[in-house]
Order: structure tokens, then sequence, then C-alpha cells
């Protein structure tokens, strides 16, 4: 009996000592975390039956592309050969303006349909237990209506917020905004004074600007034929290897030959002509029409845009509107410098997290700029130097530098940026990618009021796998990560005909399978 009664304290002690690490190791935060969304969250309309219709996302027809191309081939024609694309700009804003009928915003900011995001809560179903000592770092998730004014969105978050510390007992939360979500927080930040906020955390965010918005909405969209190419090198359009490669040589060559710069020439020779048919009666009742998007412009096109998007409109009708716009863009997005120094006075830590080692979207005379995808490396970081997707810093510039602040692959100088100490950069993660392995950083950084130099395992730089979806430190070995940007026109060349020959073959072993 004595044997079995030290067995089975002996297996006390190990599991208690084991459940101590686990809990010391526990995924999560010390404290809640609010975590605000990026764009794109689901809209609703409420039937009276009670029922809800979802008015987003779209749900357009697999053909819708193909059919309405093939409906308007005859307008495109006579633009083309006849070069008078008033009747194809009709057309065009008939096309995609319906899209969005439902889910416009009036002159106001405010939905005619009373559509609504497709999310709800109650104090009664928030879960305030912790889990290992922690609370779970993704649990209180915050959606919110992607269209509306970041204000009255923030004054939805504050109640949120409220209702979180009512059920877990705590007096602080830390608050993470993603992409749009950062403006989000902004505007909480600014209008509540971060109440409530202990640490404040930027993750991809749009707070300075997303390049494709920005440019957009000044009409300043461009075609640049090195930045098609490359986004054909980052789609995931074919799961096909053999299709994946054609494609891609194909384009390649294309280049090679100045076929793809005469196309691109083509395109923006005809958009300088007509940009003022089309933006202007297409933003401004789509996109153009939410607060929220209006909230990613930047500041160095803020009043281009109002000037391209409002061209020819009724300025009295859209007072209302602009008034809400300019709110926020000159209260929080110009003023971001001061309000950081006075939230950081207030004691309330602020860090940053970017991602990079893509271009933008080809469609801006910058896609070579260094990036995400969707927000450059510049503006997302507040104002690091970088250098083009794949170029380096200069050598004369390097000499001069802070090397502790330089990325390993010499394209990120972050001690010129707002946060040089409270910045860390992700290489070769997408911006619509959130892997698990991010949130094990944010907790490093929300629990420990960490700077860069804290922890070898969370360095200022590191570079994603996409296999193993894990984040490691950047080193000299492991941060080329943008070879797939460099063919030479042999290479092209070899890729292109190795896939045309390996479809023909499938072509003859299809027809010998069916015979």
């Amino acid at each position: 009996m004595k044997r079995l009664i030290t067995f089975l304290l002996c297996v006390l002690l190990l599991v208690g000592s084991g459940t101590v690490a686990f809990a010391a190791d526990a995924p999560g935060t010390d404290i809640p975390t609010i975590y605000v969304l990026g764009s794109g969250s689901g809209l609703v309309v409420r039937e009276p039956d009670g029922s809800k219709r979802q008015v987003y996302g779209f749900n357009l027809p697999d053909d819708f592309i193909a059919t309405t191309a093939k409906e308007n081939l005859d307008v495109f024609k006579r633009a083309f050969f006849t070069q008078k694309w008033d009747e194809f700009c009709v057309v065009l804003r008939d096309i995609i303006v319906p899209i969005f009928a439902e889910i416009k915003l009036d002159e106001n900011g405010e939905a005619p349909n009373g559509s609504v995001v497709d999310w709800e809560w109650s104090r009664e179903t928030l879960d305030g237990s912790k889990v290992g000592g922690k609370y779970p770092t993704y649990r209180y998730h915050f959606m919110y209506d992607f269209r509306m004014d970041p204000y009255k969105t923030a004054e939805i978050l504050h109640a949120y917020i409220e209702d979180v510390l009512a059920v877990t007992g705590e007096t602080k939360v830390n608050l993470v905004g993603r992409c749009l979500g950062a403006c989000i927080t902004a505007a909480y930040m600014e209008k509540y004074d971060g109440q409530y906020v202990d640490d404040y955390l930027l993750y991809c965010g749009a707070l300075y600007g997303a390049t494709q918005c920005s440019k957009a909405f000044c009409g300043e969209l461009y075609l640049e034929s090195g930045g098609v190419e490359r986004f054909v090198y980052d789609l995931d359009l074919f799961a096909d290897e053999v299709l994946r490669d054609l494609l891609q040589a194909g384009v390649t060559l294309l280049r090679k030959t100045y076929g793809l710069d005469i196309a691109c020439w083509a395109v923006n020779n005809v958009y300088r002509q007509i940009y003022l048919n089309i933006v202007p009666p297409i933003v401004i009742d789509t996109y153009g029409s939410f607060p929220g998007y209006w909230s990613m412009v930047a500041d160095c096109d803020y009043e281009k845009a109002k000037q391209t998007v409002f061209y020819g409109a009724d300025m009295e009708k859209y007072a209302n509107f602009i008034r809400i716009i300019d709110n926020y863009h000159y209260n929080v997005q110009v003023k971001t410098p001061e309000l950081f120094r006075h939230y950081q006075d207030k004691g309330i830590g602020i860090a940053n997290i970017v991602k990079y080692g893509f271009q933008t979207f080809p469609v801006t005379r910058q896609s070579d700029m260094l990036s995400d995808q969707i927000c450059a490396v510049k503006d997302a970081s507040f104002g690091a130097v970088t250098s083009t997707i794949n170029g380096t810093l200069s050598k004369k510039y390097l000499k001069t530098a802070d090397m502790r602040y330089v990325s390993p692959d010499h394209q990120i100088d972050a001690s010129t940026c707002m946060l040089p100490d409270r910045t860390w950069f992700i290489k070769d993660l997408k911006h619509d990618n959130f892997p698990e392995c991010v949130e094990r950083l944010f907790d490093h950084i929300l629990n420990n009021d960490a700077t860069v130099f804290d922890s070898e395992e969370y360095p200022q730089y590191m570079v994603y796998d996409r296999e193993t979806e894990s984040i490691a430190p950047q080193t000299a070995e492991n941060c080329d990560t943008t070879a797939r940007y460099r063919h030479t026109f042999f290479e092209a060349l070899r890729r292109f005909w190795k896939a045309v020959i390996a479809l023909i073959r499938r072509q003859i072993e299809s027809k010998r399978s069916a015979a």
C-alpha cells in the first residue's frame, strides 16, 4: 500500500509540474486581446419575416465575365476601331454599378436598404474564461460593416470592449487592428483617447493607405509590363503545374519580345483619354460610397481623389459625406505621429507587424514597390526606407545606415520608421494570409512589451515558410524569396515548350483511354 501511495504521489507531482509548464507556455495573452479584422465581412438585409438575405460577398454567376464580354464584344470593337469610347464607358458603368446596388451607401454614408454586417454578439454569449492561464489570442475578434465611417464603427467597438471587460473582470485590453481594422482601431483610439487599451498592435495595417485603393480613387491606374509579368508568378490561378508553367513562361516570353509592353501601352493610352468618363461615375456608386474605404486613401492622394471621384457631381449633395471622410482623414491619418506620441506618453505600448516580399497589384506606376500585395512597406511601417521588389538598398546608403535595423536581404531600413524598436517585418507572407504562427508573435509582443532586440526567436526580420506555415529569423541564407521573378528568355522558352509537350501528351493519352 505504501508503494502504491508513493507511486500515485509521484504521478500527481509529474502531472502537476507538467500542468504548470503547460500553463506557462499556453498560447494567448495575459489580458483580453480585441482582434479587429480587415474588410470583407458578410453583409445581409433583414427581411420582414425575420430571415436574413446575403447581399455581400458577391454571388455572381460562374459565367458572368465570359457572358458579359461576349454580349458586349461589338461595343468594344466599335470603340477600338473608331477610338470613340463614350458608348463603351456607359456600358462599362452599366455592368459594374448594378453589382453594388444593394450595398452602396447614400450621400450621407448610410445604407438606404438597411443592410448590416452579418455578425452579432451579446454580453451573455461572450466567454470570459482563461485557458491555461491565458485569454486565447483570437477569441475576441471584432467584425464590422467595412463600408461605414470608422468613427461610427469605433462607437460599436467601444461597446464591445466594455462587454469583454465585464465578462472577464479585467480593466484593460490589448487592441489589434488588421488591414482596414488599423483604421478602425485608430479612430477608436482618437475618439476615446485610448481608454481601456494597454497595448496597441497594428498588423499589415492600412492606416497610411492601401496603394490600389488610393490610386484607383485618384484615377491614376497604369499597367506596367514588368508588374504584369511578376503578378502572374504570384497568382494561384492554376493548381495544375503544367498550366501554371505555360501561363508564366508565355507571359515572360511575351514581355521579352516587347509584346506585353505594346499591349500595356495601348491600354494606358486609351485609359488616359477616358478615365474621367469611367472613374467618377463608377467609383462614386461603388467603393467610393464607403467612408471606410476612404480611410485607406493615402494623404498624398487624398485631395486628388476627392477631385476625381466627385468630378462633375453636385458638391452640395455630397457636402455631409465629404465632412465625414475629412473628419477621419485630418483627425486620424494625418495626425498619426502626434497621436502615437500622446498614447506612448500615457503608457500605452504601440507595436507594428509588417509583411513583405511581394509587389503591389500591377495597376499603378509603383507596382515594383516592396509590399505584401496590398499595403506598401513604406506605408504600413510608417516610413521605412525600402528598395524595389527585385533590388537592394544601395552600397552608398548602407555605408551610413545603422545596420542593426537593416534587413539581412538589404531591402529595408527600419531605423527610419515611426516605431523602429517595435516594428517587426515578415518576408514572403501575403497580405491575405494570416497563419497561426503570427499569433504567437502577437503573444510575445503583447505579454512582454517586447522590442525587436529582446528575442532570438522573434527578431526584427523574419521569413515565412509556406510549406511548414512557420516563421523563422531571417538570415543571409533564407532571405532570397523573390527568385520566382527572375527568368531569362531561354529559361522561359524551355518551360513554355516543356508545358506544351506535356499538354499534347495528355491529350493523346486521353484519346487512347477513351478508345
